[in-house]
């Protein structure tokens, strides 16, 4: 039987996050070609002559194809806490990309698990409003630029806070367009061009982000993380300079249902 290698390959007894043999064979290629030192991804680790540019803007790496908000997450992760490290967790990542499961996975002490609705690089697929999973069962979560897609919110927030354990932890991200929350209905048709950017984007986020997040429950901490950084560190890094780290606790002494 032909193995499709454009569709991801299930590992440890079809239950692991797939593979992608030709993105991996690809990665190990650009490795190679860019070569160098002058820039750092704290994805993968790896080190090359410079990153890629995406027709989007963005700085990519030629090995793992991260760009610049994975790498300031994987970066804090690193440097200011003990993710992987110390102990085995449980971490639900929600809508995965490549690069960030990658750097999951290389860490044995991470039981790793991916949902998205739809996305063949999700180990299972649900729909985040209804997550088909138990009550208090994962350390960390992770949702990067999902909210924005999702008509109720607040209900995919209160799931997220369901299934996180007492004293677990969530990085929950968006992109923060304006000042006080908004949705598109709300907007003329240049202030939604102008604040949503992309046509899928149902609201732009407000700096009141953090207030929706403490209503479904989480203790929250604006972390603004890149500020530690010199602009030389940024640029060598490749780390997004316009997102703060919305960390998120679900209280040590909440029931866990």
């Amino acid at each position: 039987m032909r193995v499709r290698l454009s569709r991801p390959v299930r590992i440890e007894n079809g239950q692991g996050p797939p593979r992608y043999p030709v993105k991996e064979a690809l990665g190990s290629a650009r490795t190679l070609i860019f070569k160098g030192d002058r820039v750092m991804c704290s994805c993968c680790g790896l080190s090359f002559r410079h990153f890629l540019f995406s027709p989007y803007g963005s700085a990519r790496c030629p090995r793992c194809l991260s760009f610049e908000r994975y790498r300031l997450l994987c970066r804090w992760l690193s440097d200011e806490t003990d993710f992987g490290r110390g102990r085995a967790v449980r971490a639900l990542d929600i809508a995965p990309t490549w690069a960030f499961q990658e750097f999951c996975r290389s860490f044995p002490l991470v039981d790793y698990l991916s949902v998205d609705i739809a996305s063949p690089m999700a180990m299972r697929h649900m729909d985040i409003r209804g997550l088909d999973l138990p009550s208090g069962e994962f350390d960390w979560l992770f949702c990067y630029h999902v909210l924005e897609h999702v008509d109720d919110d607040e209900k995919a927030l209160s799931e997220m806070f369901r299934v996180l354990k007492p004293g677990g932890t969530a990085v929950i991200s968006v992109p923060i367009r304006c000042d006080v929350t908004v949705e598109r209905s709300e907007l003329t048709g240049q202030e939604a061009e102008d604040i949503l950017t992309y046509e899928d984007h149902i609201r732009g986020y407000g700096r009141d982000f953090d207030s929706l997040l403490e209503r479904a429950g989480f203790s929250v901490d604006v972390v603004p993380f890149v500020e530690r950084f010199s602009e030389a560190d940024v640029g060598r890094l490749g780390l997004d300079v316009t997102e703060d780290l919305y960390v998120s606790r679900k209280p040590a002494g909440h029931p866990a249902s």
